[in-house]
């Protein structure tokens, strides 16, 4: 009997870089997707966002996930970890066995990297409804 004490963030079997790319670039399009529709909440504004092509960083690959750094438009980056697998498996797959992504060093499911990587940089904005004015 095997314990899993965080679900999806086992080894994975048979990566392939070349899936991890092609997962990143449908990760980076729902990333920019979910920006957007967080950019239309009234009581939040952008202060820095996703800028520019993520740059492959494979000092950082292991079990089976392969690394980039994000670009941010404040000049920092934002470390990801992409399974090399089909998308499917990350998206569609509901079970705890689907592999995770890492952001930012933190394990999460397909949709909720995606939200953790769009707020990167979104700040409530001071004085707006139900916010403590600055």
């Amino acid at each position: 009997m095997t314990l899993m004490i965080n679900p999806g963030t086992q080894p994975v079997e048979g990566a392939r870089e070349k899936l991890a790319a092609t997962a990143l670039a449908a990760f980076l399009t729902a990333v920019r997707e979910r920006a957007a529709e967080l950019e239309q909440v009234p009581i939040r504004h952008r202060v820095a966002g996703v800028d520019g092509e993520p740059v492959r960083t494979p000092a950082t690959d292991r079990d089976g996930r392969f690394g980039w750094d994000v670009p941010i438009s404040d000049s920092t980056t934002v470390p990801i970890l992409i399974p090399g697998v089909e998308v499917a498996r990350m998206r569609d797959d509901m079970s705890a066995h689907a592999p995770c992504l890492y952001v930012d060093g933190i394990p999460a499911w397909w949709g909720t990297a995606i939200g953790s990587l769009a707020n990167v940089g979104m700040k409530l904005t001071p004085g707006a409804a139900g916010t403590a004015s600055a």
